[in-house]
């Protein structure tokens, strides 16, 4: 079988590294009959390049900073080509554009017939009431390779750390968590580690009042920030593996792949129930233990910051008396199936795909 040959546009993140396979070839951060193929691909470069003949599918992630137009730009492309473009909906309500803008950018894939890969039931039944589109449900399956996390040491007694990773992003309350953290009296024996990705003047404006946090809290010993230029997987692997608890403290959300990389590492997920979460835990149903939940989803939003820090207080108590994850050698053979599954879909679905059409 000839393999398939797909650009990811995003190719950053450890779910579109993962899709591949003898039958699935990611051209992405390689170079492709003499043409280097960036690891983060753009609709810019798709339509700089004009590399149609070197590949067979277009697959898009995360579109919040491309434009509209760009976008029907490359779908006609695509079309003019013949080649197939398949739209991974990780997103439902956006991280950073607006609503308005997000659906238009949504519907213009539905326009085009881009079939929706939806990550869980749930977010294919919203993504089918707002958007005329062919629809496959894939799961989101692992973020740390099968097997890593058996490598896990057992538990010391001792503080418990929690852990925040990533970007600021408007969509999660840092600042809420760090006063709440900061001067909780039931959190005392406990610590927190930021991973932060590097800011930018746009996104130090767009997080202004998280970043006077950190520097409030900073002198706090407890409090560990570390800003890299982008962080590797091995630094997110290894800041995962040395937390005991990851706090996802979303505003709003469609799905998490933090929340899948807590269940491959044996991490207790601190978590706001919001949007699909809840629908990826029950993917794993009896394997993984639930998140501490807290519900942001009321409005009442004078209350968030005591359902917070509950959580957080019922997560250190868990710590504390000795909680242990779920056997995890089982869990690994539970994604190494779950992703085989995923690949096969995905082969499928790459082939079987039409050629993007128009209305």
């Amino acid at each position: 079988m000839t393999a398939v040959r797909v650009v990811h546009v995003p190719g950053r993140t450890p779910y579109a590294r993962k899709l591949r396979s003898t039958s699935i070839r990611v051209l992405n951060a390689t170079d492709c009959d003499g043409l280097d193929v960036p690891r983060d691909t753009t609709l810019s470069w798709l339509l700089e390049q004009q590399p149609w003949d070197q590949l067979d599918v277009v697959h898009l992630h995360h579109l919040d900073f491309e434009s509209i137009d760009q976008l029907a730009k490359v779908l006609a492309e695509c079309r003019r080509a013949g080649k197939h473009v398949v739209f991974t909906a990780h997103d439902v309500t956006p991280v950073f554009a607006d609503q308005a803008t997000h659906h238009r950018r949504l519907s213009v894939l539905a326009e085009h017939q881009v079939p929706f890969v939806c990550l869980t039931e749930a977010a294919e039944v919203e993504v089918r009431s707002r958007f005329d589109a062919r629809t496959e449900v894939i799961p989101h399956g692992f973020v740390a390779e099968p097997g890593a996390a058996t490598r896990r040491e057992a538990r010391q007694p001792g503080p418990t750390r929690f852990l925040v990773y990533g970007s600021l992003r408007r969509n999660r309350d840092v600042e809420a968590l760090l006063h709440c953290w900061r001067f909780a009296r039931h959190l005392r024996d406990s610590t927190l580690h930021l991973l932060l990705r590097a800011p930018s003047r746009a996104s130090m404006a767009e997080e202004a009042e998280a970043w006077r946090a950190i520097r409030e809290h900073s002198a706090d010993r407890r409090l560990t920030v570390d800003v890299l230029a982008f962080p590797s997987d091995d630094d997110v692997a290894d800041a995962v593996t040395a937390a005991d608890c990851l706090v996802l403290p979303y505003r709003w959300a469609s799905h998490s792949g933090q929340l899948e990389h807590a269940f491959d590492a044996g991490v207790l997920p601190v978590a706001a129930r919001t949007g699909f979460l809840p629908d990826q835990v029950a993917v794993h149903s009896g394997l993984v233990d639930d998140p501490v939940w807290f519900d942001w989803s009321d409005g009442a939003e004078f209350t968030y910051g005591a359902r917070l820090l509950t959580a957080m207080e019922e997560a250190h108590a868990a710590m504390q008396n000795g909680w242990q994850a779920p056997d995890l050698s089982g869990f690994g053979a539970h994604r190494r199936l779950e992703h085989s599954a995923v690949l096969t879909a995905y082969r499928d679905l790459y082939a079987d795909a039409p050629a993007v059409g128009g209305r």
